[in-house]
């Protein structure tokens, strides 16, 4: 008996240790599960800005050619209809 004392505190020991390692590992995961997905949404956050810019960009260019898009730009504030002064772009000469 005095022998096996010492074989089953290690077999102890192992044991313990495989089922925090199985623990740990199931957590690490899940926890790389978690970031793939915040990254995915992290990737569809900074696209659409920029889609939204290349939409704007469309469509003004659009209302150049094609000014019956104008009232829809007009009332989402994309769009004014004040025109720039064209004698005050500098300062005033004395």
């Amino acid at each position: 008996m005095k022998n096996n004392l010492p074989s089953l505190a290690l077999v102890g020991l192992v044991s313990a240790s495989v089922f925090l390692a199985a623990v740990f590992a199931w957590r690490c995961s899940i926890a790389l599960r978690d970031v793939r997905r915040v990254q995915s949404k992290i990737g569809e956050a900074t696209t659409l800005p920029n889609v939204a810019q290349a939409l704007l960009n469309d469509a003004l260019e659009y209302s150049r050619r094609n000014p019956a898009i104008d009232p829809v730009l007009q009332s989402l504030n994309l769009k004014t209809n004040a025109v720039p002064p064209a004698g005050n772009s500098g300062p005033a000469e004395k």
